[in-house]
């Protein structure tokens, strides 16, 4: 059964829709509802890219193929594709686990050098992976978890918790 988003205001599709091109990052653990909520953006803001260091590990045929000793080109694959998609005045959500601050860098110089102040999610959901990452590595990645001071904390349960800044 399809999930069914609320009308967001973390931050809204009406403020981002009047300060296009924007920039969505989406983090958090495997399973927490990221793709899901990355999609749920896609259908409101116009010519949106969705990038994904996932992408990279989809073949030909569209089968995930997870390459493990391929992970650095598949985060330099998805910073291309931001990096393209700001170039021509796109709006751009990554969704990608960054569990430490220093896998957000990238995303934020790049954001940096388009003038472009990033919207930061912190998807919270418990769900399943759609990668059938093991049980004990998303436990160890939860543990490791390392907050934005700037983030927005979402639970797709549409449960409302505080969060550093934000509560939703």
């Amino acid at each position: 059964m399809p999930v069914s988003l609320p009308v967001l205001s973390l931050p809204s599709i009406l403020s981002l829709q009047a300060a296009l091109p924007c920039l969505l990052i989406i983090r958090g653990i495997p399973g927490s509802g990221k793709s899901t909520l990355a999609q749920h953006y896609m259908q409101s803001i116009p010519d949106a890219v969705h990038c994904e260091a996932d992408h990279y590990f989809i073949n030909k045929q569209g089968q995930y193929c997870y390459d493990g000793r391929k992970i650095k080109r598949a985060h330099e694959f998805c910073q291309q594709n931001m990096r393209n998609a700001l170039s021509q005045g796109k709006s751009v959500i990554v969704s990608n686990t960054s569990i430490r601050l220093w896998e957000l860098t990238a995303l934020l110089d790049i954001a940096a050098s388009y003038d472009i102040t990033p919207h930061i999610i912190h998807c919270r959901g418990q769900f399943t992976s759609m990668h059938n990452v093991p049980a004990d590595i998303v436990a160890r990645m939860a543990l490791s978890y390392e907050a934005h001071p700037d983030e927005t904390c979402y639970k797709p349960s549409f449960l409302s918790y505080n969060c550093n800044k934000t509560e939703i």
